[in-house]
């Protein structure tokens, strides 16, 4: 039988070492193409670029997302066993999941283009300045209800894991909504190739990725701390 022992302190510092990598192989090819002014290195650049779907970031994003999910996943089913509640767990495990794809297939930016087209049909809202990428109202809506349907359970859970939890939600929204509402003014007055956009959206990716990797660490540490290690064991059985 094959073990797998997940710590919750290894695994995020291997998480993390993961982001690191990819923001400074990000960083160098961002400063390379800038100082040589070359935009033929964009093909090559684009492997490691934060702000590019379906490339290297991506892809380790829409996993890191997915480890999450299942990390929920797994406390449903432990709390299912206990005879507890377990959909809190499961809600989110599927909010997450939703993260993941939404970060490999770009589901934000479809419901961005009916994000735009809904308000300027109506004329309530422009999609200019901080609101220049019209995704952030629907998530910024979709957000406020999580938060509050969730209020309660976050505060019921211990005192670390509830203070771990809420900073990477800080961490992760602040990137995401924060930074790319800054981004998104920059990109409307200066467009998308200038160094500050770039700055702008390597920290929103930076901070995204954090988050995710915190939140990694409190979900091990809790599942440590309430039901022990958490391995997942491989058995083949012989026919």
């Amino acid at each position: 039988m094959f073990q797998l022992k997940i710590h919750p302190r290894e695994t995020a510092l291997f998480f993390l070492a993961f982001v690191i990598l990819l923001t400074v192989l990000h960083t160098i090819a961002q400063a390379v193409l800038f100082y040589t002014g070359n935009q033929d290195l964009t093909n090559l650049t684009g492997y490691v670029d934060l702000d590019i779907e379906k490339n290297i970031p991506s892809f380790y994003s829409g996993f890191a997302l997915f480890f999450s999910s299942l990390l929920f996943f797994c406390l449903s089913s432990l709390d299912k066993k206990q005879g507890k509640k377990c959909r809190y767990w499961l809600g989110l495990a599927g909010v997450f999941l939703f993260l993941s794809l939404d970060e490999t297939f770009v589901l934000h930016e479809r419901l961005g283009n009916y994000t735009e087209e809904y308000i300027k049909s109506t004329g309530i809202l422009e999609a200019s300045g901080l609101l220049y990428f019209p995704w952030i109202i629907s998530y910024s809506i979709l957000m406020i209800i999580l938060g509050l349907l969730y209020f309660r359970f976050i505060f019921r859970l211990p005192r670390k894991t509830t203070v771990l939890l809420i900073l990477s939600a800080i961490i992760f929204l602040t990137g995401a909504a924060g930074f790319d509402m800054l981004g998104g003014r920059e990109a409307e007055l200066h467009g998308y190739y200038t160094i500050t956009y770039t700055v702008l959206y390597t920290i929103e990716e930076f901070l995204e990725m954090s988050g995710v990797v915190l939140l990694i660490y409190t979900l091990l540490a809790y599942i440590e701390q309430r039901f022990g290690q958490l391995c997942f064991s491989l058995e083949v059985q012989k026919p």
